[in-house]
């Protein structure tokens, strides 16, 4: 107990008069039929410095602390920031007082695609296997069975977590629910969540529902209520590998790099960014082409950029494009030669395209990058994203192992903007916040089919790049919905029991 708790024994009935009035006033605020929404626990604390002897691991992304007991689960709310692996099916023992109940878990609670079964959880005021999941909390790889009983206490409940504002992804609950009489109408209830300011996608509900209310309240089989007002593990662009050459990962006709399939792109999926590939014709014109042997009749890197500043193409109905649509959409140069680099930032300025709307990456080599690097610093200072492949910073290897000698690279260019732009595979999570914990923002390529969507969605990173155009489709129902892809067993029950946009 702190010294301030055992300050409180000792003050006067008189002296505890403004601490009476805050507890009634805030039984009230509780008191079934309020409308009241509680988003953080009741009360904040510490995470304790050291590692307990039960727990093997060091809590972080290389080293999970690791679970393969109840008594280890409990555990978990005393590292509420640490990171957890499941490594054995769990069967509990006894009714359940749901985690984090204090303090948020921000942490990652990785089920490692195991089971954690006889959840038995009787009328708690935060019901779910977490109380609460704050922003930064994920929740993924994992089954959850068992049962709730619902009551008068109950305030919000969820399978998996009462309330939810970071991420569950990849997670199946089969938690049966009984909903008494005596639970206020207003009251979230969901499969997953009671309610969810974040993000869940991908996810299954098998449980049953039995509501004794009348009328019914917010109940859905994910979540009773979504409002997701914290989106920032979602991606802050979302790149068309090549204008989503592969609709729906099978090609339907549409070339790479041409100006008719950035068209269909952008007015059809509204992707944050276009990617596309730059190199000289045999006339030293830029043009955008993946293979020199097509360059001579590929599109012109101008008539890209005219056409990003709402310029109509001429085959196109003047009618049917949206110009205001195409002024708001950025483009990725990825340069597949060295010389095109400063050629580049020439066609910017001299088109005007907007150098806050220029993403430069590719394949330049480090020493051409230095040589040029008073040009690019000039252009980042106005707005230009600069982007790396750690293969041209120094070494996918050196990347990996978390070598000085990578970031001293970086901080020798001296740009207010840098990326790494990384093939997922490469992009571990310790190496994502190794560099971001250096400043250092990062984008991942290329997912191009749901399972790498699904695990490299929601890692907070700055760009996802890929083909298919499945992924707006993601980004724009987790960004409004809170919801993707999650199923219901019971086709009766919606998904969502109450929605409230997010603006």
């Amino acid at each position: 107990m702190t010294g301030k708790k055992r300050a409180l024994r000792y003050l006067s009935l008189a002296s505890s008069a403004p601490l009476l009035l805050l507890i009634v006033s805030t039984a009230f605020r509780f008191a079934p039929g309020a409308e009241f929404v509680s988003t953080t626990p009741p009360e904040r604390e510490e995470q304790s410095a050291e590692t307990p002897p039960a727990l093997e691991g060091k809590g972080t992304a290389e080293s999970p602390f690791l679970i393969d007991a109840e008594e280890k689960l409990r555990l978990v709310e005393k590292f509420p920031n640490s990171r957890f692996l499941l490594t054995a099916n769990l069967e509990l023992r006894a009714p359940w007082r749901p985690l984090c109940a204090q303090i948020s878990f921000n942490g990652t609670f990785d089920g490692n695609n195991k089971e954690i079964k006889g959840l038995e959880i009787i009328d708690e005021e935060n019901s779910g296997l977490f109380a609460y999941v704050g922003e930064k909390g994920r929740i993924i790889n994992l089954t959850v069975s068992g049962q709730m009983k619902l009551a008068g206490a109950t305030r919000r409940a969820g399978g998996i977590a009462a309330t939810l504002n970071g991420v569950v992804n990849n997670v199946v609950s089969k938690v049966d629910v009984t909903i008494d009489r005596t639970v206020a109408p207003e009251t979230p209830i969901g499969g997953l969540a009671g309610q969810c300011f974040g993000i869940i996608a991908f996810s299954d509900y098998e449980g049953t529902m039995i509501d004794e209310r009348s009328p019914k309240g917010r109940l859905g089989g994910i979540v009773g209520l979504a409002k997701p007002t914290n989106t920032s593990a979602l991606p802050e662009i979302v790149t068309a590998h090549a204008g989503f050459a592969a609709k729906g990962g099978v090609r339907d006709g549409s070339e790479d790099n041409t100006i008719a399939n950035i068209v269909k792109a952008i007015a059809q999926f509204s992707p944050n960014a276009i990617e596309v590939d730059v190199r000289n014709n045999s006339s030293g014109v830029l043009v955008i082409s993946h293979n020199k042997s097509e360059a001579d009749r590929a599109p012109t890197l101008e008539s890209a950029f005219k056409l990003l500043m709402g310029e109509t193409p001429s085959e196109h109905d003047q009618n049917a494009l949206d110009p205001e649509k195409f002024k708001s959409v950025r483009i990725q140069l990825d340069a597949k030669e060295d010389r095109v680099l400063l050629q580049e930032l020439d066609l910017i300025k001299k088109t005007g395209f907007p150098l806050d709307r220029v993403i430069m990456a590719g394949d330049v080599e480090y020493e051409t990058v230095l040589a040029n690097v008073d040009a690019i610093r000039e252009a980042v200072n106005d707005g230009l994203d600069f982007w790396m492949n750690p293969n041209r910073i120094d070494s996918y290897e050196n990347m990996s192992k978390k070598s000085d000698s990578f970031l001293e690279k970086i901080d020798k260019l001296g740009l207010a903007n840098f990326t790494v732009n990384s093939s997922y595979q490469a992009m571990t999570e310790d190496v994502r916040e190794w560099l971001e914990s250096n400043g250092v923002k990062v984008s991942i390529w290329t997912l191009n089919d749901e399972k790498s969507i699904k695990n490299n969605m929601f890692r907070g990173v700055k760009n996802v790049t890929s083909r298919l155009p499945l992924i707006v489709e993601v980004r724009d129902s987790c960004a409004t919905r809170g919801v993707y892809g999650n199923t219901v067993r019971d086709e009766n029950m919606p998904e969502v029991g109450f929605v409230d946009s997010a603006p």
